[in-house]
């Protein structure tokens, strides 16, 4: 099942914090590749620094267009769980 997925890093690697990703296998596939360090190169540098990341949010039968979309909008953030909930602390 087509699948969009929201990582959210333990903190920031330059100006970054999330990655928006899409996958057509299972989900814990493609997480299992990612923490291979064979997915993409931005999750890659977070943890060749040692910052390790949750699955935020993830979009159901979604599609790469979907995935592209959410990704030329630039405010992960704004769809993330993690940060909305930081946010309330404070």
């Amino acid at each position: 099942m087509d699948t969009v997925y929201l990582l959210h890093f333990e903190k920031k690697l330059k100006h970054a914090q999330h990655y928006i990703g899409y996958t057509s296998k299972p989900l814990e596939e493609r997480l299992s590749t990612h923490r291979k360090g064979n997915g993409s190169s931005l999750v890659k540098a977070f943890l060749s620094q040692g910052i390790d990341f949750v699955v935020a949010r993830v979009w159901e039968g979604k599609d790469g267009n979907f995935e592209r979309s959410l990704k030329n909008r630039k405010k992960a953030r704004l769809l993330c769980p993690v940060c909305k909930k930081k946010e309330k602390r404070c």
